[in-house]
């Protein structure tokens, strides 16, 4: 039998446009180590900070970030950025700022809805990030998604007190599609 759902998308999580009302949990977020330190975050995170990161990316033609919701409750972000018209091609970056909503298919299905707006609805041909290489979690999501190694940038990323590498991936729109089940209906981008 067909599983109609190979990648285990959650039908509870959804997308939405990111806006300064979720600048309180960012700031709660990226005042955890743990987080700041995965997302390679190099300067104190301050509420204020966050407010304007938020603005200057909703007027940034080159930026598409949105919430992750589990319900009706903000439980992290998803990113396309560094989006490039010509070339057809997006940055990718994603955290699940709750602890509780960590490992559970909520990323992953996020990951998947800004996906789909970027092949389908942005048009774009790739997207592309990059993942430091103690990060086995989103590394093993990411290949779950598509996306195939295409590069490592040594001593790229700086890790608790460490240079490690950095693993470039990359996913083309012809082979998300291929893996990625049919989502329209219960799975939202509202």
């Amino acid at each position: 039998m067909i599983d109609p759902n190979p990648l285990k998308l959650r039908p509870d999580v959804a997308i939405v446009p990111l806006t300064t009302k979720h600048a309180p949990n960012m700031y709660r977020w990226m005042s955890d180590p743990l987080i700041r330190s995965n997302i390679g975050l190099r300067s104190e995170p301050s509420l204020e900070r966050t407010i304007a990161w938020i603005t200057n990316a909703l007027h940034d033609p080159s930026a598409c970030p949105r919430a992750i919701l589990l319900g009706d409750r903000h439980v992290g972000n998803v990113v396309l950025d560094r989006i490039d018209n010509y070339i057809a091609t997006a940055r990718l970056s994603v955290y699940i700022g709750e602890s509780i909503a960590r490992a559970s298919g909520i990323g992953r299905t996020g990951i998947c809805l800004a996906l789909v707006e970027g092949f389908q609805q942005m048009g774009l041909h790739k997207v592309w990030l990059t993942v430091h290489s103690r990060n086995f979690h989103a590394m093993n999501t990411y290949a779950r998604l598509g996306f195939a190694l295409e590069g490592i940038l040594r001593d790229e990323f700086w890790f608790e007190g460490q240079r490690i590498a950095a693993f470039y991936m990359g996913l083309l729109r012809d082979d998300f599609r291929q893996i990625s089940p049919d989502l329209h209906g219960e799975h939202v981008v509202r």
